[in-house]
């Protein structure tokens, strides 16, 4: 199997994975653990040791605002970071976060929804899938 065999299953696999999260989220609010299973094992095509560090740094900032504030961020959002790390590694989910939380941000501002509790997923995931396209390039 080609190299961009590997990446294009890779990247259908993480896609299909983000959008039952997202569309999951968005309608319960829950984000089930078997996404985050899901994704450590997309991970394993290609697995590296970037892989690995982004599963372990990645959810840290998420990890201390749900610590922090328990209402505005839940642990199924700190969990789909560390899956999203482990499959785009350090830098890549940092990105995929800071994309999705700049588009949250802006989203509920648009619709005039301060302070109230909403999906993150669905974000996060566009960021993922955004930072996965352009590191194709």
């Amino acid at each position: 199997m080609t190299a961009e065999s590997l990446i294009a299953i890779k990247g259908v696999l993480f896609f299909s994975v983000l959008l039952v999260a997202a569309i999951h989220d968005a309608k319960t609010k829950i984000i089930p653990d078997t996404i985050h299973v899901l994704l450590i094992l997309i991970s394993f095509i290609g697995f590296g040791w970037d892989s690995l560090l982004g599963f372990f740094i990645v959810p840290i900032p998420f990890l201390l605002v749900s610590m922090k504030d328990t209402e505005s961020l839940g642990g199924g959002d700190v969990k789909l970071m560390a899956g999203i790390g482990s499959v785009l590694g350090v830098m890549g989910g940092f990105s995929a976060g800071a994309i999705g939380l700049s588009l949250s941000i802006l989203s509920n501002l648009i619709k005039g929804k301060r302070n109230q509790p909403f999906a993150l997923a669905p974000y996060l995931a566009i960021g993922a899938m955004i930072i996965f396209l352009v590191a194709l390039k």
